[in-house]
This record gives C-alpha cells, structure tokens and sequence, in this order.
C-alpha cells in the first residue's frame, strides 16, 4: 500500500470563494463608478470580509452597488427632471440648497423652481439674486401655506418633466437623483424573493440627520397616537440594516419626493385646504388609490438638517389640516367589510409552496377548521395543490407573486402573509381592499446565517400596516423589540390522530425526525446517537431526505402517512429533537401527544410547553450532554412512563378546538378594528 502522502491544501470556504470570485471585474466597475477613493477604501478593508467586521462593510457595499447599478442606468436613460424647492424667510438655506444640487448632480440633469411664499421683501431681493441658468425663482404675493407655495412650482414645471419636491433645509448626497429616477422607473430587476412593484409613482429618499442618524426612511400610522403618522427607523444609525432595503411604504415625506409626471397627471397637485401637515399622507394615499406604487429607496441618501429636539408644540394649521386629514382619509382607515353578506370572515391565506413542512401543516388546518366553522376561505400560492394533506378548501395556484398580488389586491378579505417573502405582496394587496396580517412562524433571519441583507429584507418585511399573530412566546418577544405586537396562536395537535396505541414500546429503538436544515441540527442527535454504549439501539429517522439515513444503525423511513408518524411515536422508547433554533416545534410535541417520553434541546420555540425533568428532559446541545439524557431515559422505565404521562397531559391543552377559538377572536378582532 503506497504512502497517503502529505495533506493537499484546504479549499477556500464558499463564502471565500464568493469574495475572490470576479475580484478584477468588480475593482474596475469600483473605480469606474465609485472613483479612487471608494477603490482604495475597499482594498485596504476586503480582509476584514473574513471578520466579524464583514456586516458593516458589506452594507456599505450594497449602498455602493445599488448607486453603480443606477449610475449605470442614468447614463443610458436618464432624464431631464425639475426640482421644486418651496421657501419662506431667509435664503440661506436655499443658497445651501442650490450649491448641494450642482455639485451632486449631472450637468443639465435638473432644472430648479424656487417658490416663496411671500417673504419680507429683504428675502424676496436675495432670491431673486440667485436667479441663473437653470434656476428659475417665483415669488408668492399672498402666505398661503406649504401645499399651496409648493403648487406654485408644480404648476411652472414642464409638462413633460418628472417633479422632485424638495425642502430648502435637504441636502442631498452624490448620487441622489440617479438612485431616485432609476428606482421610479419601475425598471430595477427585484431583490432575490421579491415581486416586481407595478407602476411606481412616488419615491422617498432615506433622510438622515446632521449627526448621521436617520430620520426618515418610511412613513407609517403612529402606533401610539394613531391621530399621527411616524417615520420608520427614526434615531437608529445610518447603516441600521432594514433601514436600507428598497420596498413599498404607506408614504413618503414632503421633505424628498421624487413624483413621476403621469402621477401627477392622474391625481393632481397638492390639496391646498391642508395649512401644515398631512399633505404629503394625502398625496401619497391618493397615489395608491390610483393604482400607482409609493416607494422608499434608501440608497438615494441626503441629509435634512431638522433639529433631533425639535419643538412639539402642535399649532392651529396643524390642527386644522389633522382635522381635514381624517374627515377626507378616516373611512380608509376604518373596519373593512371582509364579511360575508351571512356574517362569516372572508380570510386568504399566502404561501410561497406547498411542501411537506409543519408550518404548512398548521397553516392547513387553519383553513380547513375555520371553513368548518362557515367562513369563506381560500388558499393562495405559487406552489401546486398539495398531495400529502387533504386540504378542503379552494387552491388558486399562480407562477408569480406579481399575478397572486393582482387577483389578491382587488379581494374584500383578510389577506395572511405566511413567510417573509409573501409579506409584499399581501401588504401592497391590502392596502386599498381588505386588511393585512402576518403569520409569523419564526423569525426567519435565522434561516439565513450567510447572508446579511436576506436577514434585513427579513426584518424590514415587518411593517406597521399588518396586524401580527405568531406560534410561540420567543417569537412574540423578538417582535416586541421591534416595535411590534402580535398574538400568540400556537399549533394544535389532532389528539384523535396523535394519540397512545396498543403497541408495545420498544426499548431498543429512539425516534428523530430525519431533516438536513442546519437549524434542525441532526449531526448533534447522529453523534449522541453514536456516543452511546454498545449495543446501542436503533435511531429511527423519518421525513423527506432518505440520503440522510446511510449512517450504521440507522433506518430512514421516506414519507410517512400521519398514521404511521404516530405509530413510529408510540413504538420509540424516546423521541430526540435537537434543534438549534425552532419557532414551535411540533413534532416534539405530537410524540408527547403519543405518549412518548421526549429529550429536546432548548430551541426557544418549545419553551412554551417544555419542561425539563417535567414533561421532558433538556439537556445542554452538546453530545456529552444528550447522550447522557438519552442513556437516563432508556436506563429508566419509571422515568420514561413519567415523562410520557405528563407529556399528554401537556398535550392536552393543545387541542385543535382551543386554537381555533383563539384564531378566530383574532381574525374577528382584526375584522372590527381599524387600520
């Protein structure tokens, strides 16, 4: 036998093969577009790309990526555009304004209306000096308020023109109007799991602070005082990561809003009867109703020099235009009629797929139990009709989420998202008709431990406009942090399916489910399994993924019928689940439903009915640790039964009629409340 010879060199890792990949090709775009000294940033920093550091490197990249994708659309198609800047008092701030513009502009790219609202004539002097190529300045004889002075530039722009209203006291970055005109073209190719948009009529910029926090990146209905509307992610730091993905908002600022020319053509200009506030909600509500999209892009970055500490003093104007707000908008905001003319709930739920899974499985049941109960229900995806549960309600398959969020949007129904990519298209789907929830399974971030700007689109996916409802605690508590609150209606179990059988246990044998997801964890429950004393017994795996059951004395059983998953519960001395993370857990539970005795990792989801040494045991996620709660328990009949009994008895509480009852006075809260 001929000597193995000396190790070959590691392979670089897949994400070290991503940074190295095209490297040549993305210094010379770097250059090109970003100039010498994002180059040279770059070069000093990219082995900070193997370091914990990589997050915040790799967020500015996205920035700096989504400006050479826009940049290099402009230079193909960009147009010409007027930027209106409405003003009163004194001219600094537009002098400041106007330098800004020419020195993050292209040349000839904008022409610029400066509009006052009757200024002392000192003031209206000063502007009329920086009347200049490019510049046009038109003075207001009579203060008719911001929506009105702002009118008076609208109304001079060219009629062929696209419009940017902007503030005298904004001051935009390089690459501003590039980002902005490209995202409003409706031409920018969707992020990874994200539908196209539809006809984008009005775009915000992300605003920051003088000291760089951000102050804009949204608006949405304050969800302390609804009377108001708020700014999405106000105070966090610039590079706060769901601050900066693209995505379809309730409204954007006066501050910045860049407004294609055909939305102004189909709803008109500002409502003048609106003294101060509110008028850009207005216009931007009159845009959804139009069928237009308004969009936050937060690459198209510029700072408004509003004080952090800002006086809140609300004032008669203010008062007067909440009043005209909500007298004009508070219908749309009110309970939607998504009853049946007899009084049952109309309720939609999404699905990206139909695959054998148990958020599915719960999810299933939903609709086949409130269509029991005579609510009108129905299943929406781009997946087929499913083959392994007998749903008994309507499938209506689609090939996009664009053609599902067209036949969704026109629906007088509650519309659920079930995973953060149905998320846009059941919030733009409901803004106008129906409402909006989000069944929130998990905190899917944990899906995506590779990939930073996935795990944003996650968090940025949980917007204001959705009522929240989730499986677990742990899940409820993560949204709490964001802001959010969401009621818990946890799975149930279908105790006349999972239930104790005349059959003996074997004490030789431990139940796992069979999944390759890291999170699911099976390397951990193969090595305890391996770490036990010979002769050890045999680990039964089940699911999808017979490849997984090639192991010695391991036997993979492919596709169980929920039958025999309960059979495999009730013949296992023990049902192993390791998981790193779950956002419930249910098989765990379905084994204890069976009687089985049951050792699980914590995996934060199945706290809410886990126990250690109570209705289970829950070692620490190490193979020391499980192996030696494994060996307790098959050395342990007394234990084993103990486990088994209160487990049922924790079962219990989980029946499928509590659930629903839980679900439906939620759908029925959601139903009567307001927006």
């Amino acid at each position: 036998m001929t000597s193995p010879g000396p190790d070959p060199p590691a392979r670089p890792g897949p994400r070290v093969r991503r940074q190295l990949s095209g490297l040549w090709r993305r210094a010379l775009l770097t250059y090109r577009y970003l100039g010498p000294r994002e180059t040279a940033r770059r070069a000093v920093t990219f082995p900070l790309r193997f370091t914990p550091w990589r997050d915040r490197l790799t967020l500015n990249d996205w920035v700096a990526t989504d400006l050479v994708d826009a940049r290099r659309w402009y230079r193909r198609r960009g147009r010409p555009v007027t930027i209106v800047i409405p003003t009163y008092g004194d001219v600094t701030h537009v002098r400041d304004a106007l330098g800004a513009i020419r020195t993050t502009t292209p040349q000839g790219a904008a022409e610029v209306i400066v509009c006052d609202d009757a200024s002392a004539t000192e003031h209206q002097s000063a502007l009329r000096s920086l009347e200049g190529p490019g510049v046009t300045v038109i003075l207001g004889e009579d203060n008719v308020g911001f929506a009105a002075n702002a009118n008076r530039g609208l109304r001079a722009a060219a009629s062929d023109r696209d419009v940017i209203l902007l503030n005298s006291d904004v001051r935009p970055h390089a690459g501003w109007l590039e980002t902005l005109q490209y995202a409003a073209s409706g031409e920018r190719d969707p992020a990874p799991g994200a539908p196209r948009l539809g006809r984008v009529g009005v775009v915000g910029a992300r605003l920051l602070y003088p000291d760089g926090r951000i102050q804009f990146a949204g608006t949405h209905r304050n969800l302390g005082a609804p009377e108001w509307f708020d700014h999405r992610f106000r105070f966090q730091a610039a590079r706060h990561g769901p601050a900066n993905i693209s995505l379809p908002v309730l409204a954007v600022t006066g501050a910045c809003m860049y407004l294609r020319r055909e939305l102004i053509d189909a709803v008109g200009l500002l409502d003048e009867r609106y003294a101060m506030a509110y008028e850009d909600v207005d216009w931007c509500l009159r845009a959804w109703e139009a069928g237009f999209v308004v969009l936050y892009e937060p690459s198209a970055t510029l700072t408004h020099l509003e004080s952090v500490t800002r006086g809140v003093e609300v004032g008669e104007r203010e008062r007067s235009s909440q009043e005209r707000f909500w007298t004009r908008w508070g219908d749309w905001f009110a309970p939607r009629p998504v009853r049946t003319p007899k009084g049952r709930l109309r309720v939609v739920y999404v699905t990206q797929d139909t695959g054998v899974g148990g958020g599915h499985r719960d999810i299933y049941e939903h609709l086949n139990r409130l269509a029991a109960r005579g609510h009108e229900v129905a299943l929406y995806t781009l997946g087929p009709e499913p083959d392994w549960f007998d749903l008994e309600v309507a499938v209506h398959t689609f090939s996009r989420f664009e053609a599902l969020a067209e036949a969704l949007a026109p629906l007088e129904a509650i519309k659920v998202a079930t995973w953060w990519t149905t998320a846009a298209p059941v919030w733009q789907a409901s803004l106008v008709h129906g409402r909006a929830v989000y069944f929130v399974q998990d905190i899917e971030t944990s899906y995506y431990p590779d990939n930073e700007r996935t795990r944003n689109r996650v968090l940025a996916s949980y917007q204001q406009e959705f009522r929240y409802m989730t499986i677990s605690g742990w899940n409820r508590d993560r949204l709490r942090e964001l802001g959010l609150d969401a009621e818990i209606v946890a799975p149930g179990i279908n105790l006349d399916l999972f239930r104790p059988l005349e059959i003996e246990r074997r004490p030789d044998q431990i139940l796992a489910l069979g999944r390759s997801n890291p999170l699911k964890n099976l390397p951990l429950t193969l090595a305890a399994h391996r770490a036990l004393p010979e002769p050890r017994p045999q680990l039964r795996l089940f699911g999808i993924e017979p490849e997984l059951g090639r192991a010695p004395d391991v036997v993979y059983e492919l596709k169980p019928s929920d039958e025999r998953v309960n059979e495999l519960y009730n013949e296992a001395a023990v049902f192993l689940q390791t998981s790193m993370h779950e956002g419930f857990c249910l098989p765990a539970l379905e084994a204890m439903a069976a009687g089985a005795a049951v050792v699980c990792t914590d995996a934060h989801g199945n706290r809410d009915y886990c126990s250690d040494g109570v209705n289970c045991l829950m070692p620490e996620p190490d193979v020391n640790s499980v192996t030696q709660a494994l060996q307790r328990v098959l050395d342990d009949p007394e234990l084993r039964e103990r486990l088994g009994n209160q487990g049922r008895r924790t079962a219990a509480d989980y029946a499928w009629e509590r659930r629903i009852d839980e679900l439906e006075r939620f759908l029925e809260s959601v139903a009567d409340s307001e927006a």
